[in-house]
């Protein structure tokens, strides 16, 4: 991290942390790479319970921002500051503890974006940390039971072979868009789920492909079957990636 991204990243920190709501800021994984990198922005979590200031408010505590936006749906502000991408997400703890103390009943929240938000929560750096919170949840996080990643296995297993059904419907049908559609969410599914096998959290799509070769355990014949379905190449027409997805599958399907 260069000190220009400290210094930024430090100053926004300090200024999130006067709202009585705040009770910790993370600073998200993507600043670490070089700012010439497609993939690098500053990227907070600020971890809050009550109500937000609202985006007017925001606004003035981010004067010097430029090409500032706000989204109500997702809780998040993006501007830039001297010329570098910030996004600042906004996470409610009660909702967090909420799917922490009942992660059967929550299950459903995993099936879009996989454990992402929980690596958020364990990677992050610590920016700000006002109450012992924080190190609360690390802890669930790092020795959730058994139950909960077998839990995950079945939900998570279940979305990929939904994609699978999909993607051999669209090959049958010559569905080329259809085809692209159940491809991307096959392997996002299938990938989801070796994750969770290895009861490990998943990270953001910008980092699966550098992480996933890191995991414990991998399918047989994984490297060749994996680096085949990802490569544009009139060798691997969708036919061809269809059987490579039903193998992916069989074998993943094998360590569950």
């Amino acid at each position: 991290m260069t000190q220009k991204v400290d210094r930024i990243s430090q100053g926004l920190s300090q200024k999130l942390q006067d709202w009585r709501q705040v009770d910790s800021i993370l600073l998200a994984e993507s600043a670490q790479s070089a700012i010439l990198d497609p993939y690098f922005f500053i990227s907070l979590d600020i971890y809050y319970r009550g109500i937000l200031p609202n985006v007017d408010q925001r606004q003035r505590l981010f004067s010097d921002a430029g090409a500032f936006e706000s989204s109500s749906v997702s809780s998040k502000d993006r501007f830039l500051l001297e010329d570098i991408p910030v996004r600042v997400e906004y996470k409610d703890m009660n909702r967090v503890d909420e799917i922490l103390a009942r992660t059967r009943e929550n299950m459903w929240v995993f099936r879009q974006t996989g454990t992402y938000m929980f690596y958020r929560l364990v990677t992050g750096k610590i920016m700000i940390k006002k109450t012992d919170w924080l190190d609360t949840a690390r802890a669930l996080l790092n020795d959730m039971p058994d139950s909960f990643w077998s839990l995950l296995i079945t939900s998570s297993r279940a979305t990929m072979e939904h994609y699978l059904s999909d993607l051999i419907s669209a090959v049958m049908r010559d569905d080329q868009l259809f085809y692209l559609i159940s491809a991307a969410g096959f392997i996002k599914s299938f990938l989801s789920l070796l994750f969770v096998i290895n009861h490990c959290f998943e990270p953001s799509g910008r980092k699966l492909y550098e992480m996933v070769w890191k995991l414990p355990e991998l399918p047989e014949n994984f490297k060749g079957r994996f680096e085949s379905f990802l490569r544009e190449d009139a060798q691997f027409p969708p036919s061809r990636k269809m059987e490579i997805a039903e193998l992916l599958a069989r074998s993943v399907v094998r360590m569950c």
